[in-house]
């Protein structure tokens, strides 16, 4: 969308049923004139090199995040023995997008977990550290595999990393987004 509140694509799609655009949009009449690559060359330089620095420092937040994970399991397991607590069933521990935490399990055990992590609050923040560092790691890995996708062009059509990139068409509230 423009400033103006006016979807590009809506004009788009006017241009290809063969109907006037409300205005004509700047980068359509360049669209003969655009160069192949996506980045000017600055731009591409600067962004390998972080690619680069990403590639030697994702294995490092990888290791860190496996060695604080490890901890935080042990200390969750004392916390459990400390309460006489021994869960039956699988869990799954994750934070909402408000940022509360969810336990899915047999109904008694996600009740005990959620009552010990709301009495030892350092577990909890210790859970959104972890969560987070997961995250940039994760984060890392797959801005360097877009990179490689867009390094390669088309070639890199198939890449399963490009699934996720998704536009909704909805008039006026089109957006982009990534999943």
């Amino acid at each position: 969308m423009n400033t103006e509140s006016r979807n590009h694509l809506t004009e788009m799609l006017h241009l290809r049923n063969g109907a006037t655009p409300l205005a004509a949009s700047p980068l359509s009449a360049q669209a003969d004139t655009l160069s192949p690559s996506p980045l000017d060359a600055a731009t591409a330089r600067r962004l390998r090199d972080f690619m680069l620095e990403g590639a030697e420092l994702a294995p490092v937040l990888e290791e860190h995040l496996d060695a604080l994970q490890e901890g935080f399991v042990s200390q969750l397991e004392r916390q459990f023995e400390k309460e006489k607590f021994a869960p039956a069933n699988r869990l799954h521990i994750f934070l909402s997008p408000e940022d509360k935490l969810v336990v899915e399990g047999a109904d008694d055990d996600a009740d005990k977990v959620c009552a010990i992590f709301s009495r030892q609050p350092a577990l909890l923040q210790r859970f959104r550290e972890l969560a987070r560092l997961a995250l940039l790691a994760h984060g890392i890995a797959v801005a360097r595999r877009a990179h490689a996708a867009l390094e390669a062009g088309a070639e890199a059509d198939e890449e399963p990393i490009l699934a996720r990139y998704h536009m909704c068409l909805k008039g006026a509230l089109s957006h982009f987004y990534v999943r």
